[in-house]
């Protein structure tokens, strides 16, 4: 932990200092946490149009360019991962491919629906019911990309972060899963993630500044790659840091996650417990369980089900634990888990995510 970081902790942990909503969204943006309001899309929509004229621009006066290597992961099973090259200006600042990656994701189907009107429910609650699919199209026509952490900047590994690069809209096109994909991100140490469509994955590195795009091999694609080995340990540490900080603001008068469009509102504090073999806390939009499992256990050995009032962990195949009963309904399909040292920490995604749990289970 950095001097800065340790005086962030001591500043929540002293009960005379006031930690800001900002300071907490501005600590949590600064390790990879997403924080977006509609108002943020717009401006990254408008940033990588700028980005882009601007390359065109450099290329048309021919100032000097770098080649960048990435890769792309096809959906197809029978297809090979392919080695990439783009061409980006030398002097280029921030992550060139989301913009660079645009027209991949153009067409490849039509938006369902149904399933729009739902998501946009989910992401933006009652406010999403009034976005159309002919708008959610529009928005999306000329591709549109999202990007997935798989490893994020850290002094561990000297500030190079892996990213995925999806179609935003790709599951709401109907496009075929992308299994190859789930299984690094579950290598990362991220379980129950499923992506859809052709994807890519490329680098960035945040330190020395400027943050800036680097060359992402097909080598580095090789399961004995140092930071594919470190990649489970460093987001279990990136995990343990976020909620070091939500108990230390807890303390200091509760900790919620930065609502879309707004400052939280601490006039509540959000309860936390434990049971027998595991703790657990939430923020405005999960629940986090943290189950103790036999020491030497890994992810192989785990399975994790997920139900809409339950949840059950098993370690070849016996049960470890099995909550019944939940405090309120949750999203299986989009409840996670991950492995850490000696335990499972299970993600669950609240139905309703303005609602605060008195208790993991009734």
């Amino acid at each position: 932990m950095t001097d800065k970081d340790r005086a962030t902790y001591d500043a929540a942990n002293d009960a005379d200092v006031d930690v800001s909503a900002e300071d907490r969204e501005a600590w949590l943006r600064s390790r990879g946490v997403v924080i977006e309001t509609p108002e943020d899309r717009r401006r990254a929509r408008e940033e990588a149009e700028r980005k882009e004229r601007e390359r065109a621009e450099r290329a048309e006066r021919g100032a000097p360019m770098r080649v960048l290597k990435y890769v792309k992961i096809p959906c197809d099973d029978s297809e090979p991962f392919e080695e990439m090259e783009v061409m980006v200006g030398v002097e280029e600042v921030g992550d060139a491919l989301p913009a660079l990656l645009k027209r991949e994701f153009a067409g490849g189907g039509e938006v369902d629906a149904a399933k729009a009107r739902a998501e946009a429910m989910r992401t933006l609650g009652e406010q999403g019911a009034g976005i159309s699919t002919e708008a959610l199209m529009r928005e999306t026509e000329g591709g549109s990309t999202e990007t997935f952490a798989l490893v994020r900047p850290s002094d561990a590994n000297g500030f190079c972060g892996v990213y995925l690069y999806l179609d935003e809209v790709g599951m709401l096109k109907g496009l075929p899963s992308n299994r190859r994909a789930d299984r690094l991100a579950v290598e990362c140490g991220f379980a129950g993630v499923n992506f859809y469509g052709d994807m890519f994955i490329g680098r960035v590195q945040t330190k020395p500044e400027p943050m800036r795009s680097v060359d992402f091999p097909l080598s580095d694609l090789d399961s004995s790659a140092k930071w594919m080995r470190m990649a489970t340990m460093e987001n279990v540490e990136y995990s343990k840091g976020l909620k070091e900080l939500e108990s230390a603001m807890a303390r200091n008068g509760g900790m919620e996650t930065i609502k879309m469009g707004g400052a939280p509102d601490a006039s509540e504090s959000m309860p936390t417990g434990q049971g027998d073999g595991y703790r657990w806390h939430q923020t405005e939009d999960e629940v986090e369980v943290s189950v103790d499992v036999p020491p030497g256990t890994t992810s192989k050995m785990v399975k994790v089900l997920f139900k809409s009032k339950q949840f059950i962990v098993k370690v070849n195949d016996e049960i470890v634990c099995d909550v019944s009963n939940l405090y309120a309904n949750v999203r299986p399909d989009e409840c996670t888990w991950t492995m850490g040292p000696d335990e499972v920490c299970v993600s669950l995604a609240k139905m309703n995510e303005d609602q605060i749990w008195r208790e993991l289970s009734l």
